[in-house]
């Protein structure tokens, strides 16, 4: 009886433990976010005289290196060869792939700046994105990627399938 009342009482304690620890997700305000991560592209496009971009209707801004061949842009069910880069604001790059086939992956399993973005140029383009967090990694931690994190990638389309 005294065991289980001992039990009883270390559930409680552990869940009131786990209950303090955990990040209150109320506070978030997705709208507030959404105006810090437009003014932080807009400066960083300014600071770094990015001339040509242009703002999806997503809130994805992107600049058109070169369009590609052809006029067939990729579908969210298709698969692709790139070459990117994946970098913060700061200039942190956390990712980077040369030639890269994603195999099975399609468009549609990728965070959804990718989805937007990808689809303006088509085979042989590259693009410069300026992903907003919500389009990215969101509000969390991804790895060494900061929640709230505005996403910048180059991204040169290679070949894509379905």
């Amino acid at each position: 009886m005294m065991k289980r009342h001992y039990f009883w009482l270390f559930a409680l304690a552990l869940g009131l433990f786990a209950a303090c620890n955990k990040k209150d997700d109320t506070s978030f305000d997705a709208a507030k976010q959404a105006t810090i991560d437009e003014e932080r592209i807009l400066d960083y496009i300014s600071k770094n005289n990015i001339t040509g971009t242009e703002k999806d209707t997503s809130g994805v801004y992107f600049k058109v290196i070169d369009p590609g061949q052809g006029d067939t842009a990729m579908s969210l069910k298709d698969r692709m060869n790139i070459t990117y880069e994946g970098k913060l604001l700061n200039g942190y790059v956390f990712d980077k792939g040369d030639k890269t086939t994603l195999g099975d992956t399609r468009l549609e399993r990728l965070i959804p700046g990718w989805q937007y973005g990808l689809r303006k140029i088509t085979k042989g383009g590259t693009v410069q994105l300026f992903i907003p967090s919500r389009h990215g990694y969101g509000q969390y931690d991804y790895g060494d990627i900061p929640g709230n994190s505005v996403l910048v990638f180059q991204v040169t389309l290679h070949n894509f399938y379905f």
